[in-house]
Formats: structure tokens, C-alpha cells, sequence
């Protein structure tokens, strides 16, 4: 009776595990010590892709299932070591060729002689998993080459860096020996080379020479006004690069950089025949690098534009400068010469008129001195504005003595107080330098008269090595700084930052109402001195 109830008892346990074995949706196997299969259940018939049971018990031996069979030489040994193994990490290689990749488990099979006869293996599939942590990673991998490429782009404006930068990120993630990044010239109707990595020394800009193995393709993105649909990611094609003497060519395969539906290069790599980089997370990696550089080449075409237009402007304010002190100096030269001899010439007539005139008429005598004295005004106030033009002291003496000369005249006829100091001018600097401080020097000295209603006007010149130091400050009213466009002061204002940005100065203003206004510049200065 009781042997009875043992029997029922194993059958029962023995349908339970049957039931939990077949039952199971993770792969379970059992071998003998010889590693040949025993049982198998259907998750391992299924995830493995057989037709039946019979069809995987017929491979025989479980390592022609592993892709690695080291993986079932060290899963025997931990067995044979520890009697069991946890959550070790093997591929499993499906009738079709492809890869399963499973966290394996296992105990040993005991006999009763306490020694293992056979092992247990539960295989769990994690290849969705796995494909996860890889498109993370990858999508990790793209993100740090994107971040590198604007963490560039932030740091600097030289399009050769970023593109330097861009290429050598590139290579590195998509694990590729060499590879280049070529810009279109369409004015020149050629591929210009602008960055290169791991290539032949002898090819350089002007030694490589690349040619598309699609003639068609090449010919339409040399061509002016090739319009593209906008795509995420254009086909890539092949190129062949060759040194100038033709020794050596490599192969490369090649990838669009594009902005605004135009073609603005393309990224050339040396992949190897064993490497597929025309599909997947790496395709997609390189769209995306393309349409960034696109972006950032755009930038650097607009920002070299911007530049050369502003160094144009510069160059015409100059030039409206200079003529307007050649115009200035030549009105105040005829205003001395021309009309003040004129005036002086007038003026001695009338005395002789005077002379000659009988004594009885001499309310006629008082009517000549009355325009002797207006003629000496005048031929005074035309003295003073030639000086204003431009005084002849700033060329013959230098600055300091003009300034001083044009300040002490201001606060003669101003209820203003100048302080004005000028410090390390032992010798004179160019003539262009004394010019343009003289000029702003009475820009700000009018702009306090005018709209400061100030009670002290400071102006200090200050000469060291590599600059000169201008600084023009009053206790004035002030201005809102954000308002600087729309103030009255702004068109002199402005007049001065052209006229330091003329020679490569800096214009700075700090101002604020109720305290005043102060004016600084730095104007870059060789050591040398005036001729």
C-alpha cells in the first residue's frame, strides 16, 4: 500500500515537470555527459526554428546548436565545477543561419552513483533585448558625434575644424581606418578636398583627384542650381581616389552632405569589403552627420559672407573718411588762404578809402570803420572754422597740442571745466591714428555740449604697447544705453565706432540717465615711431 502511494507520488511529480518543461516558453535542453541531446522541449524546437522535436534531436551534439562553441565547452566546465551555471550569456545558432541570443542557466543531471551523468540547460531569449541595449548604443554613438560636431561649431567659426572634427568622430564610431570630406566648388565645377584621416600623405588638396564611378551623378552635382528633393538620407555611391602620380587608388564609399535641397559635398570613407555601412543604425548615423555639416557649412558660407561684406563697408568708411578730411583739409586751406587774403585785401582798401576821404565826411569814416570791424570778425570766425575743419597745428605739431589747443578755446567760451591729460606720446603715431582721436575727441567733447548739460568734461589719452587707450567721460545727464539707436546722441556716436573699427579698434560705451556718460576705445598701435 504504501509502496503504491510512492509510485503515484513520482508519477505525479514527474507529470508536473513534464507539464512545467513543455510548458515553459524558455528553451530547455538536457544532454548526456557527452553532450549529445537527451530531450528538448517545443520553446526550444519553436526559438530555434526546427520542425519538430525529432528534427533537433537529430543535430545530435549541443555545441553544433552554440555559435561559439566555447560557449558550451566553458558552460560544461562551471557545471562540472560549481553543478550549476547562472545567467551566463551565449548565442544560439538558429536552422537558418541567424543568431539567437540567450541568458543560459544550468544544473548538473546526478546518477545515483553521485555522479553527474548529464547537464540541464534553460536558455531565455534576449535578442530583443539585446537588439535594444545595441540601438541605444548606437543611437548614443550618433548623438556624440552630433554633440561633438555643435560642441565645434560653438567653439569655433573655422569651417576646417568642425569639418576636421566631424570626420574623425565619424571614423571612430563606425570603427574605419580612413576617410575624407569633400566640399563643391561650383565656380571651379570640381570636388575641393577639406579634411582627410588616415590617408596617404601624398594626397592633399591639390594632389587628390576623386572620380565618381556614376559619370551622370557626378556631371548633375558639379552643375549650378541642382535642386534635390529633400530626403533624410540620399543612396551612397563610389568614388575612386587617386594620388596625383596615379601609384595608388583607393576605393571609397561615399555619402551626401546637403542643406536647402543643395548638394554641399560628401563624406568619402574607406570601408572594408567585410564592412556593410549602407544599411542600419551606421546609414542612418552618416544621414544625419550629412545634414548637420550641411547645416554648418551653410552657417560658415553665411558667416564668410557677412564678413567680407562687413570688411567692404569697412573699407568704403574709410575711404568716406579720408575723403572727408582731404575735403575738410582743403576748405580750410581756401577758407585761410582764398577768403582770408580776400578779407585782409578788402580791409586795407577801405582804410585807404578812409585815408583819402575829405575831413567833412566824416560820418562816411565811421561807416568804413564800423565794416573794418565787421570784416576783422568775420575774417576771425572764418580763422576759427578752418580750424575746426582742420587745424593745421595736428599736422605740423601732433596731437596733444591741437587737443590742448581746441580744448582750452572750449571752456573759454563754455561753462564747462576740461580735464585733459595725454600720456606715453614721447614720439608722434601715424598720422591716421592722430587724425581719427582728434576727430572723436571732438565728437564726445560736442555730444556733452550739445546734450550732456554737464559741469565737467575728462578726456585722457593713453599710449602703451600693443594699443592706445582713448577715454572720454562726463557727469552729465546720461542716456538709457538700450535705447542707443533712437537717441539723438546715437549718429555721432556711431561716427566714432566707425572711425575706431577703421583701424581695427574697439568701441565701448557705458552710460545710464543721471550718471553721466563714458566713452572708452582701444586702438591697436605698432611700436614704431612717427616719420
Amino acid at each position: 500500500m504504501k509502496y503504491n502511494k510512492l509510485q503515484e507520488s513520482l508519477k505525479e511529480s514527474e507529470r508536473r515537470y513534464r507539464c512545467i518543461f513543455e510548458g515553459s516558453r524558455d528553451m530547455i535542453f538536457i544532454t548526456l555527459k557527452d553532450g549529445s541531446f537527451e530531450d528538448v522541449n517545443q520553446a526550444a524546437v519553436d526559438l530555434l526554428g526546427y520542425s519538430s522535436k525529432e528534427d533537433l534531436l537529430s543535430v545530435g551534439l549541443a555545441e553544433k546548436v552554440y555559435h561559439n562553441t566555447m560557449h558550451w565547452k566553458v558552460f560544461q566546465r562551471q557545471i562540472d565545477r560549481d553543478g550549476f551555471v547562472k545567467d551566463f550569456e551565449a548565442k544560439f545558432k538558429k536552422r537558418d543561419g541567424s543568431l539567437l541570443h540567450c541568458l543560459l542557466s544550468g544544473n548538473a543531471v546526478w546518477g545515483n552513483d553521485g555522479e553527474i551523468i548529464g547537464y540541464q540547460g534553460i536558455a531565455k531569449d534576449i535578442t530583443a533585448r539585446m537588439d535594444a541595449i545595441r540601438n541605444f548604443r548606437q543611437r548614443h554613438r550618433e548623438l556624440w558625434v552630433l554633440s561633438s560636431v555643435a560642441f565645434a561649431m560653438n567653439r569655433t567659426h573655422d569651417l576646417d575644424a568642425v569639418l576636421e572634427i566631424a570626420l574623425k568622430k565619424a571614423l571612430e564610431v563606425l570603427d574605419l581606418p580612413a576617410g575624407a570630406i569633400f566640399l563643391i566648388d561650383h565656380d571651379k565645377s570640381a570636388f575641393v578636398l577639406k579634411s582627410k584621416h588616415g590617408l596617404p600623405a601624398n594626397i592633399t588638396g591639390k594632389a587628390g583627384r576623386i572620380k565618381l564611378h556614376d559619370i551622370a551623378l557626378m556631371s548633375s552635382l558639379l552643375k549650378k542650381g541642382l535642386v534635390l528633393t529633400p530626403e533624410p538620407i540620399f543612396p551612397p555611391f563610389r568614388a575612386v581616389l587617386k594620388s596625383r602620380n596615379n601609384k595608388r587608388s583607393i576605393e571609397l564609399t561615399c555619402f551626401l552632405i546637403t542643406a536647402k535641397e543643395k548638394a554641399s559635398g560628401f563624406l568619402a570613407l574607406d570601408v572594408p569589403p567585410d564592412k556593410d555601412i549602407t544599411r542600419g543604425q551606421d546609414f542612418h548615423l552618416l544621414g544625419s552627420l550629412g545634414n548637420f555639416l550641411g547645416g554648418a557649412i551653410e552657417n560658415a558660407n553665411l558667416l564668410e559672407t557677412i564678413h567680407r561684406h562687413r570688411e567692404e563697408l569697412k573699407g568704403l568708411t574709410a575711404r568716406l573718411f579720408h575723403s572727408q578730411e582731404s575735403e575738410r583739409k582743403r576748405i580750410a586751406r581756401e577758407l585761410h588762404d582764398e577768403a582770408g587774403q580776400a578779407l585782409t585785401g578788402i580791409n586795407f582798401t577801405m582804410e585807404t578809402i578812409a585815408k583819402e576821404l575829405h575831413p567833412e565826411l566824416s560820418h562816411i569814416k565811421d561807416h568804413i570803420l564800423d565794416v573794418k570791424k565787421q570784416i576783422n570778425r568775420t575774417y576771425h570766425e572764418l580763422r576759427r572754422i578752418a580750424y575746426r575743419l582742420h587745424p593745421a597745428i595736428l599736422s605740423d605739431l601732433g596731437l596733444e597740442p591741437a587737443l590742448d589747443t581746441y580744448l582750452t578755446d572750449i571752456s573759454k567760451h563754455h561753462d564747462l571745466k576740461v580735464d585733459f591729460k595725454m600720456v606715453g606720446f614721447e614720439e608722434r603715431v601715424d598720422p591716421a591714428i592722430e587724425s581719427m582721436l582728434y576727430r572723436i575727441s571732438q565728437e564726445a567733447l560736442t555730444n556733452t555740449l550739445k546734450h550732456a548739460d554737464a559741469k565737467l568734461f575728462k578726456l585722457s589719452i593713453i599710449k602703451g604697447y600693443p594699443r592706445i587707450i582713448f577715454l572720454a567721460e562726463d557727469d552729465g545727464v546720461g542716456f538709457d544705453s538700450n535705447d542707443f539707436n533712437g537717441h539723438k546722441q546715437a549718429l555721432g556716436l556711431l561716427s566714432m565706432r566707425e572711425r575706431a573699427a577703421m583701424l581695427g579698434g574697439k568701441f565701448s560705451l557705458r552710460t545710464s540717465k543721471g550718471n553721466g556718460t563714458r566713452i572708452r576705445v582701444e586702438i591697436p598701435v605698432k611700436n614704431s615711431s612717427y616719420d
